[in-house]
């Protein structure tokens, strides 16, 4: 009896420190300042962008916890002086938008009209009940100009890559882009083809993003950038692409592309993980790649959802 409890009194030990690191990495936010009004918060999920303007500050994605929602806040007013008074969301996963509902109710919130289309469909399950008040209240299709407080953002949507609903938001002032997850810095990329992604039209896309006017670059994961970021995941993505068109042409196997050593661009790619790994990882792309190619994938089934 004594040696069974002194084991459960372990295993909860065990289970406390464990879901007290988990907290601790949760919560855990780093700040990096562009300008004297832009920030990003780097923390467990997408990058977030924070911006200061006369009216209250802008947020761009608001990572995958409410209480990292709530850090956001907090930390936006520290930053800024104000309360959130926009929300922009790049695209539908959750670790760009299940911070949303951590802010105050009646919240301006942004994105494209194939992202609310993904929210309402693809992860029906968490935009119930008053996370429901959160979804995006208003959308556009291809591009809008905002002023706000002195400043101008510019919403564009390129064209499909992460997903067919992915916006780019111009800081014009700060002469800054956040892509969201049209760009994975150095980690490889998640490849929503369920929702519309592509590896072939990915790098058109990015050339798109490329005619916009900026400097530096706020990529979904990753370390702030600049225009040959960009450049360097273009020539990875193309290089992906003409595998998996190599691979459909010539009948491989999945298996037959995830073994291939033709691509050469991802030397120093690190898989994506979130305290574990998420399985993001060069033989995700490959394998991606090869199921657009040869058709082996259903719209709307699943697929890692970061």
């Amino acid at each position: 009896m004594k040696t069974g409890l002194k084991i459960l009194g372990i295993l909860l030990f065990v289970l406390v420190i464990c879901a007290a690191y988990v907290y601790s990495q949760v919560r855990a936010i780093e700040i990096e300042r562009l300008s004297d009004d832009l920030h990003v918060l780097r923390g467990f999920g997408g990058n977030t962008a924070v911006l200061r303007t006369k009216v209250g500050a802008v947020i761009v994605d608001t990572m995958t916890f409410g209480l990292q929602g709530a850090r956001i806040r907090q930390l936006a007013r520290q930053l800024t002086g104000a309360e959130p008074i926009l929300i922009i969301n790049t695209h539908y996963h959750l670790d760009h938008t299940h911070g949303n509902p951590a802010f105050a109710e009646g919240t301006r919130v942004l994105s494209t009209t194939a992202t609310l289309s993904h929210l309402k469909t693809l992860d029906t399950n968490f935009w119930i009940g008053d996370a429901a008040k959160f979804l995006p209240n208003e959308t556009f299709d291809d591009r809008t100009t905002l002023q706000l407080g002195g400043k101008t953002i510019e919403l564009v949507h390129p064209g499909p890559g992460h997903t067919d609903g992915d916006l780019v938001v111009v800081f014009v002032d700060e002469n800054v882009i956040h892509m969201g997850d049209l760009l994975f810095q150095k980690h490889y990329p998640n490849i929503d083809l369920e929702a519309g992604g592509s590896v072939q039209k990915w790098p058109d896309t990015l050339e798109n993003v490329m005619a916009l006017a900026f400097n530096r670059v706020i990529p979904g994961h990753g370390a702030t950038t600049d225009r040959e970021g960009i450049r360097e995941f273009q020539k990875f993505m193309q290089q992906l692409g003409a595998i998996g068109a190599k691979a459909a042409n010539e009948n491989w196997t999945v298996e037959e592309i995830q073994a291939t050593g033709e691509l050469t661009m991802d030397a120093d790619y690190l898989p994506l993980k979130f305290i574990v790994a998420l399985g993001i990882d060069r033989e995700f792309v490959l394998k991606r790649a090869w199921q657009e190619a040869t058709g082996n994938f259903q719209k709307g089934d699943g697929g890692i959802k970061n």
